[in-house]
């Protein structure tokens, strides 16, 4: 690759360079703000900032006036036909999807009817539609779902990505878009700004590499590229030398544009000293790009018309195979599954579904198996289907397991492994494009096999079978559905020619550049007319007579036999001639030498015919395990006395004829020698074959053996399997009772991790504090609703309390929330550790007591208020527990007893009153506690030393839920006179 210097950027330029989108929800103008402050004035780029409204569809305030005071930057709102220009900056207004055609800005309002709005990704996806490896994604602060897969997009198309790093105020999209390996760059917004300058100082390299990859920029002989390929193979063991060259020298050229490196010898000296590089070209070479339910209108059809056939083709018991190569991250693979599911219903117990999902990345296939999938990747999948087939954890939706339990994944090579058989459906979007025509026949020709007669196959939109029209014929040309051929016969190879890093040396030389119209050489032009005008006719055979190349006009030689459909030479050839060809070519094959035959043909009119045939090996350099000869053929009319002088004699005549018996007997003897040749062969291979057998009877009943071990393993591992399959059902039910008891508690509940983010949190704390999933799913919980949660006892709690302790129970804390009001919680926490995970969590229950403590003040308050109005009665007034024993009494009480309250407290006064009364009393007063009946009696009591007629009432007691709980009433002394 030449190196390109860096040029200064032209400023009269009106068509920028690279379009740079950028993303954004909450937190992500004042990021956007501090990017803008450090890009130049003239990057020679376009700009368009598009935020995510929230969820009521009101954004953050205009930020326009606040960009425009931060940048020297051209900043105006985006309107309809807004043509693009460079160091311009264009900020989409909320609600709106934005396309750009043609160079200019195309808006319509958000769709109405649509389930889940995500502006980034569909605007990020149409820039890397419509302008490719000049799409540069820029994704900051937000929490909503949405960006990731858009990012994805442009890095596929060969853009650059770059995320805010953890300056983010909400980072739950950068995140995102990290884990899904989206993300070339995370860096801080000034850093991003600092990175796009230093692309738009590039820029003359920067355009000249994305427009000069099948020119210039690097040569298809160039060592260096040749190198980089075996670099790969050597550290993963793919090969990727039959790939698309254009796609590889793309994605070279993004890692090296990302790198700054200026030639393609640097990057490749930077590639042997950091292997990490080396694998982060190889995930960008596989371009792991998938989504649910791609296309709509295909899905339908499968659903409707292709799927269905398929089940009805089968009998009882037999399963339905279907195998997904390439198939990244899995979500094709579902797709299929619940497509099924849905198909099947009832029938689903005895109906087996076998969907075999594969992929070159291992790391693709690791995600795929766990079926776990972020709110932005399952955006396209309805809200039916997403209650149905997928469980929410932690923010995220997994597969459920019965969709996963049909689906096999694996890592492997299409290319070079053995496929799975007898299929009812492959499909395989978007993997040919990728690669050459000789490993597109391949391909097609490893499908043929895989498949039963009558299976399908579906191509991605921009596919075609190529050159394989013989294996299969099409039945849907709308979404590029096919069936296959019963008759056709394909001969499928599961090996390539290296199959390990060991293998290098046999890499497989340059691909040759194409022949441009201006590379016009004069010699060559002549040499091809002359070969074509005066070469003899001639085919080119393999060892085994299979003809591989005709030249020339063959016809007087050879010619196609009825029949089934053969190119073997002998098959071919005239009559007469089969034999001299074949024992010809085995002269040849000995002596390594070329061989020539002759004879003469008769002729009417004194005319001879002289044929002569000549097999000419083909000499290879270096090794070669296919040998080939040239078979050439060549006709001469001669008149008789040509051939025989006109003094030949009778006795010449004689001659002649036994020249051509000796050449017969020559024949003969060589034919002999072939023939014993072929027969010691047959015996060496005889023995060969005996030694195998005894060797194969040997195996065999090793097998026997070790049969009858795996029969033994397998019954303990059944029983096993059923022991696991019913704790994973008690498992599940678990789970099911405990997701029933978090969603439904009246406790407000938040799981914290150890750095007290929130991995998860209930409905009750959503609804009582006010808050959404977004607000808080991995925030920091004093960060939660603008810091509202930064509550010093509750830090105490957390940051002191509870590292000390396993579990705190009724820790109240009193705080005032600005959208709620003052709230009094009562705090039960405890800490949780995930042993399998290594994982320490808390969980934290927060009850609202503060409708419960309003009411113990209002309690208190009337409890006062009664004492204060009986201590004013000049009645005596008392209440009575269960045991008859006195909780309280009024001051007019004391005073008559000439004691303090609290003396009273606890006691009875029987022990006061007359002797003789005493029996009575306590009759009355235990009937009346037994029935819980009113009671009215009159006693005599001590008072100064004398005894005062006393009546006393009673009434039950019941607290405020019927519960009996003693007596209250009243004294009051008989005067005298009432007494008599």
């Amino acid at each position: 690759m030449k190196g390109i210097s860096s040029k200064k950027i032209d400023a009269q330029k009106t068509e920028p360079f690279a379009i740079v989108a950028v993303g954004a929800a909450t937190g992500g103008s004042e990021a956007f703000t501090e990017l803008i402050k450090f890009l130049p004035h003239n990057t020679g780029m376009s700009y368009i900032y598009l935020q995510h409204a929230d969820g009521d569809g009101n954004g953050e305030t205009d930020p326009v006036e606040a960009f425009k005071r931060a940048s020297s930057l051209t900043v105006a709102e985006a309107k309809e036909a807004t043509r693009l220009l460079p160091n311009h900056i264009y900020v989409i207004p909320p609600n709106r999807k934005m396309m750009v055609t043609d160079g200019s800005l195309k808006m319509s309002l958000k769709p109405v009817k649509t389930k889940s709005f995500q502006p980034i990704n569909d605007f990020f996806s149409h820039l890397a539609e419509e302008y490719r490896e000049k799409t540069i994604g820029v994704l900051l602060s937000g929490n909503v779902p949405d960006g990731a897969l858009g990012l994805r997009t442009i890095k596929a198309a060969g853009g650059i990505t770059f995320a805010q790093d953890s300056t983010a105020e909400f980072n739950g999209m950068p995140r995102n878009a990290i884990a899904e390996d989206a993300v070339d760059l995370v860096l801080s917004p000034q850093r991003i700004a600092e990175e796009l300058a230093k692309l738009a100082d590039q820029q003359e390299r920067y355009q000249q590499a994305l427009s000069e990859l099948s020119e210039d920029t690097i040569n298809d002989r160039d060592e260096n590229l040749i190198n980089i390929i075996r670099q790969i193979h050597r550290l993963t063991g793919v090969d990727f030398s039959h790939y698309k060259i254009n796609t590889i020298k793309r994605r070279i050229i993004r890692r090296m544009i990302i790198h700054d490196k200026d030639t393609l010898e640097s990057y490749v000296q930077f590639l042997k000293q950091n292997a990490s590089e080396v694998q982060q070209l190889y995930q960008d070479l596989l371009i792991n790009v998938t989504t649910f339910f791609r296309d709509a209108d295909a899905t339908e059809f499968l659903k409707k018309s292709l799927l269905p056939r398929i089940i009805q083709q089968k009998e009882t018991g037999e399963p339905v195979r279907i195998w997904i190569p390439a198939c990244s991250t899995g979500q094709e693979a579902y797709s299929f599954a619940i497509l099924m599911m849905e198909l099947l219903g009832e029938r689903v117990a005895t109906t087996d579904v076998q969907i075999f999902a594969t992929d070159l990345s291992e790391s693709a296939v690791n995600k795929a198996r766990l079926g776990i999938y972020t709110k932005d990747e399952v955006a396209d999948v309805s809200a039916q289907r997403l209650n149905r087939f997928f469980n929410k954890i932690d923010g995220s939706y997994r597969i459920i397991r019965s969709i996963r339990d049909i689906c096999v994944f694996a890592t492997h090579n299409v290319l070079k492994d053995p496929p799975f058989s007898r299929l009812d459906l492959v499909s395989c979007c978007n993997l040919l494009i990728y690669l050459e025509p000789m490993l597109q026949k391949k391909i097609m020709t490893t499908f043929h096999y895989s498949l039963n007669n009558a299976g399908y196959l579906v191509l991605g939109k921009s596919e075609t079978i190529g050159t394989s029209a013989n294996l299969f014929t099409q039945v849907e040309k709308k979404y590029k559905i096919y069936v296959k051929k019963k008759d056709a016969v394909s001969k499928a190879f599961f090996e390539m020619t290296f199959r390990g890093p060991e293998a290098e040396k046999e890499m497989r030389q340059p691909i040759l550049p194409k022949m441009k119209h201006e590379d016009f050489d004069l010699d060559k032009m002549v040499d091809r007319a002359l070969l074509k005008k005066y070469t003899p006719p001639s085919v080119v055979v393999s060892q085994d007579l299979e003809i591989v190349q005709f030249r020339g006009s063959t016809g007087l030689f050879l010619e196609p036999t009825p029949g089934k459909a053969s190119l073997n030479l002998m098959k071919m050839a005239r009559p007469g001639l089969g034999f001299e060809l074949r024992n010809l070519v085995f002269k040849a094959t000995k002596s390594g030498e070329t061989e020539t035959k002759f004879w003469d043909e008769n002729l009417p009119e004194d005319k001879v015919k002289r044929i002569s045939i000549e097999a000419v090996p083909i000499k290879h350099q270096g090794d070669s395990i296919e040998k080939y000869f040239l078979i050439t053929f060549n006709e001469q009319l001669l008149e008789i006395k040509e051939v025989v002088s006109g003094d030949a004699t009778k006795d010449q005549r004689v001659k002649q004829l036994e020249d051509e018996l000796s050449s017969m007997r020559e024949d003969m003897r060589t034919l002999v020698e072939e023939q014993e040749a072929a027969n010691e062969e047959l015996q060496s291979v005889n023995e060969e074959i005996v030694s195998s057998n005894e060797e194969l009877q040997s195996i065999n009943e090793e097998l026997e053996t070790s049969k009858e071990e795996l029969e033994s393993s397998n019954e303990e591992l059944l029983t096993i399997n059923q022991e696991l399959q019913m704790r994973n059902e008690q498992l599940a039910e678990i789970q099911e009772y405990s997701e029933a008891i978090y969603t439904t508690i009246r406790e407000s509940l938040l799981i914290l991790d150890k750095n007290l983010r929130i991995k998860n949190a209930n409905l009750t704390f959503y609804k009582t504090f006010r808050v959404t999933e977004e607000e808080t799913h991995g925030k920091l919980l004093y960060e939660v609703g603008s810091h509202q949660w930064d509550i010093p006892k509750l830090r105490e709690l957390l940051e002191d309390i509870i590292p000390r302790n396993s579990h705190v129970a009724d820790y109240e804390v009193v705080h005032k929330f600005p959208r709620i009001g003052e709230k009094v919680m009562m705090l039960n926490a405890r800490r949780l550790v995930r042993k399998l995970h290594a994982e320490h969590l808390i969980l934290l229950a927060l009850e609202d007591i503060t409708e419960f403590r309003h009411a113990q003040e209002l309690i208190a308050e009337k409890e006062a208020w009664f004492r204060k109005m009986a201590d004013q009665s000049p009645m005596m007034l008392w209440v009575a527990n269960a045991d008859k024993k006195l909780e309280f009494v009024n001051e007019a009480w004391a005073e008559y007893r000439d004691v303090s309250k609290e003396e009273m407290i606890g006691k009875d006064w029987i022990e006061e009153m007359h002797a003789d009364d005493e029996n009575k009393v306590r009759k009355v007063m235990d009937t009346a506690f037994e029935k819980k009946k009113e009671f009215s009696l009159q006693y005599r009591m001590n008072k100064g030393n004398d005894y005062k007629l006393i009546l006393s009432k009673g009434k039950p007691n019941y607290s405020p839920d019927g519960r009996f709980i003693g007596f209250i009433g009243s004294c009051v002394e008989i005067p005298p006179s009432d007494n008599q």
